[in-house]
């Protein structure tokens, strides 16, 4: 036996899987966009620095490009690594951030156009 259509030959059936697939869809979309806070504090920092602002004026977004978590030596605090993309009132810039494991300090190491 046959289901019934709703309209236009879409069956009840098919449409819970349409509605099923789409909210998963959703929710994927959804929780890789968030922002981890450690990263928010990293773009906090980049907002606050002088020289960012001197280049690109006031900083209308910006976009983490690549995260590296390095561990050089046994005895060595690993450090992070973070390259953010900066998009500002007069350009963009790509700057370099380094945090050593453990401290609260962040450095930046390179400043520079794309």
């Amino acid at each position: 036996m046959p289901l019934p259509s709703i309209c236009l030959g879409v069956t009840v059936k098919q449409l819970l899987v349409l509605v099923t697939v789409g909210c998963v869809a959703a929710y994927l979309f959804d929780t890789q966009s968030e922002t981890p806070p450690e990263n928010l504090a990293l773009e906090a920092f980049i907002r606050s620095q002088e020289q960012v602002v001197e280049q690109v004026g006031s900083v209308l977004g910006m976009e983490l490009v690549r995260q590296v978590v390095a561990h050089p030596g046994y005895n060595s605090a690993g450090y992070q690594r973070s390259l953010y993309a900066v998009d500002g009132e007069r350009g963009r810039l790509m700057v370099t951030l380094k945090k050593v494991q453990g401290e609260q300090s962040i450095e930046v190491t390179e400043i520079r156009r794309p």
